[in-house]
């Protein structure tokens, strides 16, 4: 069940960053760049792509790009994020991926990452494992948090307050190392890869996550998932079975 659906957003994410390759690599089109969020029209132009070719599905769709005012997580649809780390591209800082997921019942089915500047696919499906392109990929057995690398960033929309920053400063400081790459889905592919040992965000859309904790679910890891100020928005943790309650 639902393996058509996995070749179809294999297909799907990696046509849409052929064409994002093809169009936008140099000029990703600024269309607003108020406060901490940024606009492109290459942000639409993979929206559009994407939505017209998983329409024919029958399966309802949530996407960065459609001003959603209200979500159930309860509910089969897919999650998707067109470009996760479109600041990125707007700078060519080559850190930004096509994101798709299927989930159901508030449990991912299926997820993929493709990068756009690499060409690196990330997938997994329910009980079949997460693969890296061809390659099997599993989590790393880091068991130490002060060894341990952590993946996290400021999400659009997050509280820069005082004590929200203090808590944050006293979280990631346990760590031997942090890196913020600003793309939330390549940092939990490269958590599911075993490159890094953590990942941890809060008040991030599920649009942003809801591929790479598909993969990170199917690499053998963990992840809780809470939620945050609004129906969108949720305090996540991955990581793999030994570090996930130290987080």
């Amino acid at each position: 069940m639902f393996l058509k659906e996995f070749e179809l957003a294999k297909n799907i994410a990696s046509s849409t960053a052929e064409m994002l390759q093809t169009k936008y690599l140099s000029d990703a089109g600024i269309i607003s760049n108020d406060g901490k969020d940024i606009k492109t029209k290459a942000d639409r132009a993979a929206h559009t792509y994407i939505i017209d070719r998983l329409s024919n599905t029958g399966i309802s769709i949530i996407s960065e790009e459609s001003n959603t005012l209200s979500f159930n997580i309860n509910d089969r649809q897919w999650i998707i994020d067109p470009i996760d780390g479109t600041f990125n591209m707007t700078r060519g800082f080559e850190m930004a991926a096509v994101s798709i997921s299927l989930w159901d019942n508030g449990s991912p089915i299926l997820g993929v990452i493709h990068d756009i500047y690499s060409d690196d696919v990330y997938s997994s499906f329910h009980n079949k494992g997460a693969h890296k392109n061809r390659q099997r990929i599993f989590l790393s057995t880091e068991k130490k948090k002060d060894q341990a690398i952590l993946a996290t960033g400021f999400p659009t929309g997050r509280d820069y307050s005082r004590d929200s920053l203090n808590d944050f400063i006293m979280n990631v400081q346990a760590y031997k190392k942090i890196r913020m790459l600003g793309s939330a889905a390549l940092m939990l592919a490269y958590v599911a890869c075993g490159y890094f040992d953590v990942y941890h965000e809060d008040d991030i859309f599920i649009w942003d996550v809801a591929a790479g904790l598909a993969i990170i679910a199917e690499a053998g890891g963990a992840y809780s998932i809470k939620p945050g100020s609004s129906a969108l928005k949720y305090n996540i943790n991955a990581s793999n079975n030994y570090l996930i309650d130290q987080i």
